[in-house]
């Protein structure tokens, strides 16, 4: 067992997504070579019971199911801190990895003390759709980069899905903050800070990995499409767990860009208004007239 690299996984209420993503590490031999850490907040569907059982060499760290995602990860990462450790990998239990994909993360911040590196992932259902990865800056925002297979290439932003970064991280800048990003936008928040702190940035497309697909309530794919109240996305607007919270895009664009961010916030947030007046029409009406070559039963896909 390596004790200086720890996977931390934070979980809430998807047990069988959970015990799902062990599997696959125990397959690929990672609970037997790393120490696998689980942030439980406050499941109540005997997700640490389960885990106890079919995986005793995997530490569960409980919450109260006040933490969220970067409570979460702040709380393994001082744990990870604590015991030694010298390299920390972010991962969310919806990813499926190839064998060897952690120990190649690990290598690379190893032959790279500066370096935050993160893996592209595609959907499980449909391999040619990117569901996260590393992303490019423009003038309109971030975006993602798609690269070919096996390669490594530095880039502006990563996903917090599958993250490995060493120790070094932490020293310099601290932990993430949950008050600022409690759970959407904590990665990048974080990652932002490391990027202005020296560390760069890396996408590595040398291993498959894939990403299960699914919904929010607290983050729409289609903020016309979405069906639903047609006043939640303002009420999203003021929730600061949603991926949709003002506060958390201010800071983002602010963080990133300075004042041509204020000019991205600006942008993004008037279009609430008349969004949420289109929302106002049947989702079939909106969708024949914003999305008419688009054959689906599903108005999300």
């Amino acid at each position: 067992m390596n004790d200086s690299i720890y996977i931390l996984i934070p979980v809430h209420n998807r047990r069988a997504i959970t015990l799902g993503c062990l599997q696959d590490l125990n397959r690929n031999g990672d609970l037997t070579h790393h120490r696998v850490v689980v942030i439980d907040d406050g499941s109540t569907d005997g997700t640490g019971a389960a885990i106890q059982a079919s995986f005793p060499t995997v530490t569960v760290l409980a919450g109260d199911g006040n933490l969220w995602w970067t409570g979460a990860m702040r709380l393994g990462m001082e744990y990870a801190i604590a015991q030694g450790a010298q390299y920390l990998i972010w991962l969310n239990d919806d990813c499926r990895l190839a064998p060897g994909t952690l120990d190649g993360l690990v290598q690379f911040c190893g032959d790279h003390p500066t370096a935050i590196v993160g893996a592209q992932g595609f959907e499980q259902d449909d391999r040619d759709r990117l569901s996260f990865g590393g992303k490019r800056k423009t003038w309109q925002g971030y975006r993602f980069l798609t690269l070919s297979p096996g390669q490594t290439v530095s880039c502006d932003l990563l996903s917090g899905n599958l993250v490995c970064m060493p120790r070094a991280v932490v020293d310099a800048i601290g932990y993430p903050n949950p008050h600022t990003g409690p759970h959407y936008g904590g990665d990048s928040l974080y990652l932002l800070r490391a990027q202005k702190a020296g560390f760069r940035l890396w996408i590595d497309s040398r291993y498959s990995v894939t990403n299960h697909a699914a919904e929010s309530r607290l983050c729409p794919s289609d903020w016309l499409m979405t069906p639903g109240d047609p006043w939640q996305l303002v009420r999203l607007a003021f929730n600061p767990y949603s991926g949709l919270s003002w506060q958390l895009w201010w800071r983002l664009n602010w963080l990133a860009y300075g004042p041509w961010g204020v000019v991205m916030f600006l942008k993004k947030y008037l279009s609430l208004f008349p969004l949420t007046l289109l929302r106002l029409l049947p989702v079939a009406t909106r969708q024949r007239l914003f999305r008419p070559g688009q054959v689906s039963s599903n108005p999300l896909t």
